[in-house]
């Protein structure tokens, strides 16, 4: 029997999520449940009987935000939930178009013919691409407040509940001044005081910097101290690295001329120096070969900051950073396309996106190096590292 009981009823089943991607499934393909794109994605691999090549450790996230950057993952990833390649049949599935009916759409490829189309740009995409901008504007105030003279004293939750500095136009244009001692003049093998205290800037303006994100703003103060947390021991490697001024291949310069490059240092902990090499060798290396712009690394930087899969997130909280970070994949893909054009920007999507990996890996033997570190007393963390590193007990009170 059929009606309206019974079509309510099945409206409000939960929608099930491909296997692959977790997008929303718009059935069984090939014996499993998955989304056209993944679906199409693994049909065309067998019939065309590709092969790819992981850049990284075979490791790489693969979810509906990132599932394009590395096929070599996501045909594994196929596999692992069970696609049989056995059930794709020549005669009744050729490779071409079909219809999409997906909820979230893929990152949409733009044709050469659209770029200067305004007519064809969805209200959607016009959103997304003026975040897009917001972001690498935001950027170029986070760099002024990292060069300047102003850095409070204050704990981490008066940090997080404060007024964001960045959008104080009236204490931008009064303290962002550039200092004097953030200048280069001469430079000089950087000592554990330097990193200390480039460590505590950038967690400051990482702060105020997550502050202008309107879905961390939404977010519950608990979950925004897990953003924060998960992302505090990496985020100021990808800072050093974007914003060191060239000395070489293998050397990162702070901005008061410390720097410090392949040299051992015997009296840091082994994890470290090993973060070091990470850093030259995977995260320098690759930005300095694909002259990442502005733009780029304001949507990366966000893209990765925006992680459903931080520790500690609730799950309300996931669904709200995943539909975040898809906005601003598909406002960057846009963006590489108008940049670099339709053939190049795939690539190089993938290439900058996949960096999230090294970053992932680094986050996980860092976490340890520093538990390690802090265990030993081998490193002297100030009151505010020692909240954002490993948590504060009144976060509950608040």
């Amino acid at each position: 029997m059929t009606g309206p009981a019974s079509a309510n009823s099945n409206s409000s089943q939960p929608e099930e999520c491909c296997l692959v991607c977790q997008d929303i499934s718009t059935g069984y393909h090939y014996g499993v449940p998955s989304c056209n794109g993944c679906k199409t994605f693994f049909r065309r691999t067998i019939m065309k009987n590709q092969t790819f090549q992981c850049q990284f450790q075979k490791k790489c996230p693969v979810d509906k935000s990132v599932r394009c950057a590395c096929r070599h993952c996501r045909f594994e990833k196929c596999l692992q939930v069970g696609m049989d390649r056995n059930a794709i049949q020549q005669n009744r599935d050729p490779i071409g178009y079909t219809k999409r009916t997906r909820r979230y759409p893929p990152v949409k490829k733009i044709e050469a013919s659209e770029e200067c189309s305004p007519s064809m740009v969805s209200e959607t995409d016009r959103n997304e691409d003026t975040a897009l901008s917001f972001l690498s504007l935001t950027e170029a105030k986070c760099c002024a407040l990292r060069l300047s003279e102003y850095l409070p004293s204050r704990t981490l939750l008066e940090a997080v509940i404060s007024p964001c500095l960045l959008m104080d136009e009236v204490f931008m244009a009064e303290k962002a001044v550039l200092s004097p001692r953030h200048t280069i003049s001469n430079t000089r093998f950087a000592t554990q005081t330097d990193y200390h205290y480039w460590h505590e800037r950038d967690w400051f303006v990482m702060i105020e910097w997550a502050k202008t994100l309107p879905v961390f703003q939404s977010l519950p103060f608990p979950d925004k101290l897990a953003l924060l947390r998960h992302s505090a021991i990496t985020y100021p490697s990808l800072v050093h690295v974007f914003n060191s001024p060239d000395h070489g291949p293998d050397t990162i310069v702070f901005p008061d001329g410390a720097y410090f490059d392949r040299t051992p240092e015997p009296t840091r902990p082994l994890g470290f120096n090993k973060k070091k090499y990470q850093m030259l060798d995977q995260l320098l290396k690759p930005m300095r070969t694909m002259e990442i712009d502005m733009t780029e690394f304001a949507a990366f930087k966000a893209i990765f900051f925006l992680n459903p899969d931080a520790d500690d997130v609730d799950a309300n909280a996931k669904k709200m950073l995943s539909d975040g970070r898809s906005a601003i994949t598909n406002a960057l893909y846009r963006y590489m396309v108008k940049k670099k054009g339709p053939e190049d920007a795939g690539d190089r999507f993938g290439r900058l996106l996949l960096l999230g990996t090294v970053l992932a890996t680094m986050a996980v033997e860092m976490k340890e190096a520093v538990l390690v570190a802090d265990f030993f007393d081998q490193i002297q963390f100030s009151t505010f590292a020692k909240q954002l590193l490993f948590g504060i007990k009144t976060e509950s009170d608040i």
